[in-house]
């Protein structure tokens, strides 16, 4: 990275903690740096792509700290996996600002909320395999469960320490969570339940190696269609009325892919889409795709 960027990235970092991102202009940036606007916009097109580089730089510290905590033969796997929770409050806790300038924009920013949805496949991806690292291959069955179980757990916690600025106790509460996880996790090996979360649901986070592109929003986008089109497929009505909800899909995704895609006609669609029960919960994951642009 140019001494330049690195000088506007800190620059940016300082302003939006100090005064937040919205009441933070680039002109101001700029000026902090010493150089005119249109240079800073050779690095960066917009305050939006400026903030995500920051973000993207600063999150990938976890995920390299992650690592080195794992690859370190001295620690015993329990101790690892507390350290690695740590790590990723300690992580959110310097970072909490982002978090809730990232927080606020994710529901309207058409460039932030793909961006957030990489994160969070990369987010769970690192706990699954941190998870196995700690519990053993013996629980893969139920990875998935026991992914979503330690997630929610520490959005929970997290949301205390970060938003509402309570005063916990880091390293007493990643050994809760930690043994939470492994008493869950000796459940699953003594009573060995039927997974509820089976790869073909999360084919979009079983990535073969850490070097492999994730999915983009639009494709994770296209896969929620393929799927509602299958489901449309085992709907037990009439074939006039699969072929008419798979109409719909089609006019969805011409929709989506169009240059500008008129929100209250996807919300029509959706709306229609969602009205059979088994496509509902598709459709509701597709609602969050109406302010996405195509790439």
């Amino acid at each position: 990275m140019s001494l330049l960027k690195q000088t506007i990235m800190d620059s940016a970092t300082r302003f939006f903690s100090e005064k937040g991102y919205d009441m933070t202009s680039i002109q101001e940036i700029a000026d902090d740096c010493g150089i005119a606007k249109g240079s800073l916009y050779k690095f960066f097109p917009s305050k939006e792509e400026l903030l995500i580089e920051i973000f993207l730089t600063q999150s990938n510290r976890i995920f390299e700290a992650a690592e080195q905590i794992r690859q370190d033969g001295t620690l015993a796997p329990r101790e690892a996996f507390i350290r690695e929770t740590e790590c990723n409050f300690d992580f959110f806790l310097e970072n909490k600002f982002f978090m809730r300038e990232i927080k606020q924009l994710s529901n309207t920013s058409k460039k932030i909320m793909p961006f957030m949805y990489q994160m969070r496949t990369k987010l769970l991806v690192s706990c699954k395999d941190g998870l196995l690292k700690f519990l053993g291959k013996d629980v893969e069955p139920n990875i998935w469960e026991l992914v979503f179980v330690y997630s929610g757990i520490m959005k929970e916690f997290m949301s205390l320490v970060v938003f509402d600025n309570k005063p916990l106790n880091i390293r007493d509460v990643s050994a809760f969570i930690a043994d939470r996880v492994e008493e869950l996790a000796n459940y699953v090996r003594l009573k060995k339940p039927a997974t509820v979360l089976p790869d073909s649901i999360m084919a979009e986070f079983c990535i073969p190696g850490a070097g492999d592109p994730l999915p983009t929003f639009a494709e994770h986008r296209t896969s929620l269609l393929q799927s509602m089109r299958t489901t449309i497929q085992e709907l037990p009505c009439t074939h006039h009325r699969k072929s008419e909800l798979d109409n719909a899909v089609t006019l969805l995704e011409t929709e989506f892919d169009s240059d500008e895609p008129k929100p209250v006609l996807l919300q029509a669609l959706i709306q229609f889409l969602a009205a059979e029960y088994p496509l509902a919960c598709i459709a509701k994951q597709l609602e969050k795709y109406k302010i996405q642009v195509p790439e």
